[in-house]
């Protein structure tokens, strides 16, 4: 996740409603004394927007809670680092699919009225054209996760802990799980479900009805919630090599952190962290998956997308009954022209790493069918992309 095009925002969620930041503030008791400076910038972008949110909420409410989803959503499931952007900015060059875009992830509360000349004088602003942990290209069109508009729309998301990491685990419990985990009061699920609808309405507003393809790690807690609200919905679910998602993980929270943090982190709690929720969300969709209606729910592994993007994507297209691949098809191909000069991060993992991950995410190497890593004594005969 980076929605944050350097120059366009103070932080990615600094155009969150003020009383979304008091309520962070108040659980939180407040910021540490280093990052006072961060916190000021962000509570000043928010009061300026405040005229923009009164504007949307005067000339677009009613719309928006008449807007209808008539086409059921398409979800991207997949752990974080697995590869699920890159399957979304794929699928967003289908002309028959929508999708929440950057603008609208950093600024949910007035997109609709900021999409026009707002929206250009922002752009002029932006110096920053890449995510800080993996080079792949932002801009305020391009596809983004609706887990950055919630976090601009409520307290009841879980990447606040971005700013607030002391809080990961209660938040990964709360707002990941949800109340399927007995974390949330179904009151306050219920406000969740309101402001997701009102993202995918949104949504479905600025791209004139057509499906939308949405994309959040954190949906893989999710899917009890999201068939609540979209029985008929389309899911696929992208999977990768344990080893390469751990390691590309620890250099993302490492990479983003320090953008986003008022408080210090505990690198030892972050990494004992991503051990634990990988465990927990991957055991549980495992589960879930199964209430997903069969011919609704397809699965791919991040290499084979990789190695062969037209005929996975053809394959998903026609398992999950999706109409124009022959449209889609050739922009997707022009897409894939323009990522020739494309760098992942090189990553060599040691022997440590190794053998924590195989113990304790063994159970996905059998789930996915990917081999165990053999290594030399010295932790250093294999090098990974990510």
């Amino acid at each position: 996740m980076s929605a944050n095009p350097e120059g366009a925002t103070a932080h990615t969620f600094s155009f969150a409603p003020l009383r979304v930041w008091l309520r962070l503030l108040l659980e939180n008791r407040g910021v540490e004394r280093p990052y006072w400076g961060k916190l000021a910038r962000v509570l000043g972008a928010s009061a300026a927007t405040l005229p923009l949110r009164v504007a949307e909420t005067w000339l677009h409410s009613r719309a928006v809670a008449r807007t209808e989803i008539r086409e059921p959503p398409l979800f991207i499931l997949g752990f974080p680092r697995t590869g699920t952007t890159h399957l979304h900015n794929l699928l967003s060059k289908d002309p028959n699919l929508g999708y929440v875009t950057t603008l609208q992830a950093i600024a949910p509360k007035w997109f609709l009225v900021g999409r026009g000349r707002i929206k250009r004088l922002m752009e002029q602003g932006m110096d920053q054209k890449t995510r800080p942990m993996d080079n792949v290209q932002v801009s305020l069109d391009m596809p983004q996760e609706e887990e950055v508009a919630l976090a601009n729309s409520t307290h009841m998301s879980f990447i606040h802990n971005f700013s607030f990491p002391k809080k990961t685990r209660p938040y990964f419990e709360r707002y990941l799980l949800l109340g399927d985990g007995g974390h949330l009061h179904p009151r306050e699920l219920r406000r969740w479900e309101r402001e997701y609808l009102e993202i995918v309405r949104k949504a479905t507003i600025h791209w004139g009805g057509c499906r939308i393809v949405l994309k959040t790690p954190a949906n893989q807690g999710r899917v009890p919630s999201l068939l609540r609200m979209f029985p008929n919905a389309k899911f696929v679910h992208i999977v990768r090599d344990p080893i390469v998602t751990y390691q590309s993980m620890r250099h993302m929270y490492r990479k983003v952190f320090p953008l986003y943090q008022m408080q210090d982190v505990d690198w030892n709690e972050v990494d004992e962290f991503v051990v634990d929720s990988y465990v927990m969300t991957m055991k549980r969709f495992i589960e879930d998956s199964k209430k997903i209606p069969k011919g609704n729910f397809v699965e791919v592994k991040f290499e084979d997308l990789e190695a062969d993007p037209v005929g996975v994507l053809e394959g998903l297209y026609g398992r999950l009954d999706l109409p124009g691949w022959e449209t889609a098809k050739s922009a997707v191909q022009d897409y894939l022209s323009t990522l020739a000069d494309y760098r992942k991060n090189d990553y060599e993992p040691s022997r440590e790493v190794v053998d924590l991950v195989c113990e304790r995410w063994g159970f996905a190497f059998e789930e996915w069918n990917y081999p165990y890593p053999t290594l030399d004594s010295g932790g250093g005969g294999r090098t990974l992309s990510a």
